[in-house]
């Protein structure tokens, strides 16, 4: 069947010609004097007829049955306005071509999924990061005995940290139930030796020594079941509790979690917490976490962190120094580096601007402390199960109502904690306090004070200043204190 003696059909079904129509000729190869030329000049205005892509309508090709379902197609879309007698000849032009029509169809209705799924997919895949440039000023915690700095050989007088790190992450859903979340990580620590700090009563310039490291931070696969559970398997971020023991940081592992409505919700997993605690061997564990939202103002939450790993965290020789010419070198200890930890916290909203967390901990581990007796024979040794230093806990208020996607505005808080050499992991530092909580599992632990300012210089631009006044939480004759500790902070989210 020509193309123009379909238009002539289509446009006496559909009473279009009735008038004069003077317009831009639309095909290249359409004569103006020919008979269909009004015709199909006003079909191709109403967008019934479309040329080829040189701008040819080619009136005498012969179209097979799908070109001319189209055009019915489209000239049915006229068929609310077209006249009485009319709409007959046009049903006639369906029922002939109701084949092709109902297949063409069922064609469009898949084209149209699929390219709901794939802006789906698309608008669902998000890219996400933040940046941070950061200065902490003794964040190794070096010791303080008779007013000079002491620590460990292998730390000695790392005091003052600059820090670089760059995290760029990724968000998508390959289908509804479905969700994966990554991140990579790289960060420096360029520990400075002290000029302020003595040893052996020599002066050191600042000399830049640490590390760079990048890695895979997040490769987290979520599926969202029935009933509100949702499993989780990969490189999982986990947080437990108010964060004393867990937060924010990486864990290879399997977890489940079960929602019960807007109340509630139980974690329950187990994995390798080496990308987040740094340990030397695989450090797995088993853990919980419970909250309880008990108002729309308060958040009660008990977290459980059971993990044993070959580990041993080593203490070397201590030297003091007597302020004279006499040096004492004191013993060195290994500690095994096992949890069994218990916490119990909350978060309340005192008000629009004043909000409460606070959170102890206690670890029933059994842990062995193996104590070298000292210079004059370092293959003695006595081993001890550690029993002191297992309980602790801490707290933060803060005042000010931030909003990181606002600038100019801001928060102030004030920290207090006190917890045993053994209440935290203050070697591998995955918990959310700003500083260690101590010089080392199972050494002298911690107590103190901080207090912090956070402002918004811009939208997701913040800065943020905290310092810390802090002493063992149980003295021992290596060190009697600690330096002060603090930082100043520079971050950038996108």
């Amino acid at each position: 069947m020509k193309k123009q003696a379909l238009v002539a059909a289509i446009l006496a079904a559909t009473a279009m010609s009735s008038t004069a129509f003077a317009a831009t000729n639309p095909f290249k190869d359409l004569p103006e004097g020919h008979w269909a030329y009004d015709a199909i000049q006003m079909l191709a205005e109403d967008g019934v007829i479309e040329g080829y892509g040189d701008g040819t309508f080619n009136g005498t090709k012969t179209m097979n049955r799908y070109e001319m379902a189209e055009i019915v197609a489209k000239a049915s879309e006229k068929y609310g306005t077209a006249a009485l007698k009319d709409k007959g000849v046009l049903k006639k032009l369906e029922r002939e071509f109701a084949t092709e029509l109902k297949d063409m169809d069922v064609r469009l209705t898949a084209v149209e999924n699929d390219v709901k799924e794939m802006k789906k997919g698309i608008s669902s895949f998000k890219w996400w990061g933040d940046a941070r440039v950061r200065y902490f000023r003794n964040k190794k915690m070096t010791e303080v005995k008779n007013g000079y700095a002491v620590s460990p050989q292998n730390e000695f007088n790392k005091v003052n940290s600059n820090e670089l790190r760059l995290r760029l992450g990724f968000y998508g859903e390959p289908a509804d139930n479905l969700s994966v979340t990554g991140q990579l990580k790289f960060e420096t620590d360029n520990v400075a030796k002290s000029s302020n700090n003595k040893d052996h009563g020599n002066n050191y310039n600042a000399n830049g020594i640490g590390y760079e490291k990048v890695g895979v931070n997040r490769l987290q696969l979520d599926w969202r079941a029935k009933n509100d559970f949702t499993l989780s398997i990969g490189r999982n971020e986990l947080s437990l509790g108010q964060g004393i023991i867990y937060w924010e940081n990486p864990i290879d592992a399997v977890m489940v979690r079960k929602n019960f409505g807007d109340k509630a919700s139980l974690l329950v997993g187990y994995g390798d917490a080496t990308p987040g605690t740094w340990a030397d061997n695989s450090d797995y564990a088993f853990f919980a976490d419970l909250k309880y939202k008990a108002s729309p103002a308060l958040t009660l939450t008990a977290a459980y962190y059971n993990s044993h790993s070959d580990t041993q965290v080593k203490s070397d020789a201590y030297a003091t120094w007597d302020g004279g010419a006499t040096w004492t070198w004191k013993q060195k200890d290994t500690v095994s580096r096992n949890f069994k930890q218990f916490a119990y916290g909350l978060n309340a909203q005192l008000a629009p601007k004043w909000n409460l967390i606070a959170e102890g901990v206690h670890n029933g581990a059994d842990v062995t402390v193996n104590a070298y007796d000292g210079a004059a024979d370092w293959g003695a040794k006595s081993s001890a199960v550690h029993d002191k230093g297992r309980n602790g806990w801490w707290t933060r208020l803060t005042y000010g109502k931030m909003d990181w996607n606002k600038g100019g505005t801001w928060k102030v808080y004030g920290e207090y904690l006190a917890l045993g050499g053994l209440a935290v992991d203050s070697s591998g530092w995955a918990h959310r306090l700003n500083v260690a909580g101590g010089n080392g599992y199972g050494g002298a632990g911690m107590r103190g004070w901080g207090l912090a300012f956070d402002y918004m210089l811009a939208p997701n631009t913040n800065f943020e200043l905290a310092w810390y006044k802090v002493k063992p939480y149980t003295s021992t004759d290596a060190f009697d204190g600690y330096k002060d500790t603090g930082f100043a902070s520079l971050t950038y989210s996108f």
